[in-house]
């Protein structure tokens, strides 16, 4: 995008806002053609995290940008992020340290996969949420955010193994911000919500007839509700590991896997449950 008097506000403060801007001042020189082709090849249009500007200093709003920024020669660009310069280049270095820059601006595969997880929310799709969140996660576990997002949509899909298993652990400092004690009060208020009179009555049926298979799969059923699926799919493949003709247990037993996309609890039950059938 050429840089005019109409549009610098938009094109560099506002934009920068929102992803960064690589503003290229230049002049007709053939140093400068060649770093505008290595820019231009490297920073679409359309990229949806970095805007390239380019800068004619010949030109009196170029002059200007370039004076109020210090520039002294060209080619140079700069970097601008929230209307403030956070990086330059300057001759040889544009078409050297190019690629090196950009990266630096560019999310991570795990920032993305976690716009891509938000996106799946507004949607209302939270098992493929899920998968985006989990993906982000297991990519750098160690990245709060990523973790934190992963809970909560686990909190809210009812996997609360999960959410205790990426919860119950912390650190001292983790422990103390606020995202993290937001979320232990809604494992805690999810928990309450599991633990009912229905499936502690359910509870008690089951350890007095673990064979019966009305009581098996009503449990199974409860205990997946409350967000105790591993729980549950141990209880039916159990009955099925002796009676594998036991139509309404595999059944029960296959549509709770199907609800489970991307758990890893989806494939170890799928595979031990074609270990007893083949």
């Amino acid at each position: 995008m050429r840089l005019t008097e109409q549009n610098v506000k938009e094109v560099i403060v506002d934009a920068s806002m929102q992803k960064a801007v690589f503003i290229f001042f230049y002049m007709n020189a053939p140093e400068c053609e060649k770093a505008g082709t290595a820019l231009r090849s490297a920073i679409s249009d359309n990229n949806a995290y970095l805007s390239l500007v380019e800068a004619d200093v010949s030109e009196p709003v170029g002059q200007a940008i370039a004076g109020q920024l210090g520039l002294q020669s060209v080619p140079t660009v700069v970097v601008m992020k929230n209307g403030r310069p956070v990086d330059a280049l300057q001759g040889d270095e544009i078409i050297e340290k190019l690629q090196e820059t950009i990266q630096k601006y560019m999310p991570s595969e795990g920032d993305m996969l976690l716009k891509a997880a938000l996106a799946e929310v507004e949607k209302g799709n939270i098992s493929g949420a899920l998968v985006k969140a989990k993906e982000a996660y297991s990519i750098d576990s160690k990245n709060l955010e990523y973790k934190h997002f992963y809970a909560q949509l686990c909190i809210k899909d009812k996997q609360l193994e999960k959410a205790h298993e990426l919860l119950d652990n912390a650190g001292r400092e983790e422990q103390e911000m606020q995202e993290y004690k937001d979320l232990i009060s809604a494992l805690a208020l999810a928990d309450q919500a599991a633990d009912s009179p229905a499936l502690k009555e359910l509870e008690a049926k089951f350890a007095a007839d673990p064979e019966n298979t009305d009581i098996v799969t009503s449990y199974a059923a409860a205990l997946a509700e409350a967000g105790k699926k591993g729980k549950a799919l141990e209880i039916l493949f159990n009955l099925l590991q002796k009676d594998l003709s036991n139509a309404e247990v595999k059944k029960t037993f296959l549509d709770l896997l199907n609800t489970m996309q991307g758990d890893p609890l989806q494939k170890e039950y799928r595979r031990k449950l074609y270990t007893i059938m083949y």
